[in-house]
């Protein structure tokens, strides 16, 4: 009673990339176009290996917290280097907590707005006669 042998996939298609990182096909050929991934075609499709998955990963969630796309560049080029060139991973850290603080301010800044949607909702809601 042994267990089925597991295999390791090794490549994917476009469209199973597509639908893992929520990516449509057009972004993907933009990453391509710009180096970001590499995927290796055989004729018309495109087949991405696990390091372009990897590279996938950290950009989309590069993209979600909305970094540039030459800074998620640039992030990705450290993985590649970070013992051969320290400043630069430094930069890239650098570039990382300054988005980081721009996404804490904007937070800061919409629970203040939230803030005054409210006293506003409450003031037209006073002045209609209705509990606020």
């Amino acid at each position: 009673m042994g267990s089925a042998p597991t295999t390791v996939r090794t490549h994917f298609t476009i469209g199973e990339i597509a639908r893992e990182f929520g990516f449509t096909l057009r972004a993907l050929r933009f990453y391509e176009e710009k180096g970001l991934i590499r995927p290796r075609r055989t004729g018309n499709r495109r087949l991405y290996s696990a390091a372009d998955r990897q590279r996938l990963e950290i950009i989309a969630k590069c993209k979600k917290v909305g970094m540039p796309l030459d800074d998620i560049r640039d992030i990705l080029g450290v993985g590649n280097d970070v013992a051969n060139d320290p400043a630069r991973s430094e930069r890239m850290l650098d570039k990382m907590l300054t988005r980081l603080d721009a996404l804490t301010e904007e937070k800061a800044r919409i629970h203040d707005y939230t803030q005054e949607a409210l006293l506003l909702i409450a003031d037209l809601k006073a002045k209609l006669g209705r509990a606020a």
